[in-house]
């Protein structure tokens, strides 16, 4: 039952124009700034190796991206009041807060994949791969992602449970972007002003693992802390969704 919905949540959205819509803007956005930098001066010192690194620097944005995913396979199912239709078809409701995390996961997963390739595609094409690239390089690069990858489904997790209790979608949205924008601020002021023990708190926060992981050299304890931290928060979130939607009224 749970695979099958699972399938029947990705055959749903991979024919939906909102999943398209959004893969095929964010990867127009990355090769117009490929194409950008080639027509500027930029150019001249431009290279696969200099637009891997320039991605790393933006690892934190795809936490922001993913509410988009949650938005389309959850969110509007609540708003729209359809969620019931699943419920009276006898699907255990702790199987569908997997099914919705994992269809998510999986749908976040080909877009990125999309627009990583088109993104890093296009760059070799314009810029070529460069003098300084290597396999270490290549290397670094993929065990960056690969630790951020857990961090990111953490923030489905998140917003999975966020989008079963908020029905209004930009109120969901912006208290979503707001919770990993403010947060971290947040707790740096109450460090200063109260007590540096809110540093603790500080450093166990996604942002700040994703953060990390833009740093000139990044060690295996870095990489193996953010990807546990992402575990953590995705396994804690799932059961908090799960716990919560047991309970929810569903009209």
């Amino acid at each position: 039952m749970m695979i099958n919905y699972i399938k029947a949540e990705l055959y749903r959205n991979f024919n939906r124009l909102y999943y398209w819509n959004f893969v095929i803007l964010i990867s127009i956005a990355g090769l117009l700034l490929n194409i950008i930098i080639k027509i500027t001066a930029v150019s001249d010192h431009m290279s696969l190796v200099g637009v891997m690194t320039m991605g790393i620097q933006v690892i934190n944005v795809p936490i922001f991206l993913v509410i988009m995913m949650v938005d389309m396979i959850t969110s509007e199912e609540n708003k729209n009041l359809t969620l019931k239709n699943i419920v009276s078809f006898g699907v255990a409701r702790n199987k569908i807060i997997l099914s919705k995390i994992i269809a998510t996961t999986i749908l976040s997963a080909i877009a990125a994949l999309i627009i990583l390739t088109v993104f890093l595609g296009s760059s070799t094409i314009l810029f070529g791969l460069g003098e300084d690239f290597s396999i270490s390089i290549l290397k670094d690069f993929s065990l960056r992602l690969l630790a951020a990858v857990p961090l990111w489904i953490a923030g489905i997790s998140i917003g999975t449970l966020l989008s079963l209790a908020i029905k209004n979608n930009t109120i969901f949205a912006l208290i979503y972007a707001g919770l990993f924008t403010v947060s971290g601020l947040v707790l740096q002021m109450l460090s200063n002003l109260i007590s540096e023990k809110f540093m603790y708190i500080h450093k166990i926060l996604i942002t700040t693992n994703l953060m990390n992981l833009r740093y000139d050299v990044v060690g295996k304890d870095t990489l193996i802390f953010a990807a546990i931290v992402g575990i953590v928060y995705t396994i804690l979130f799932t059961i908090l969704s799960i716990l919560y939607f047991s309970k929810m009224e569903v009209k």
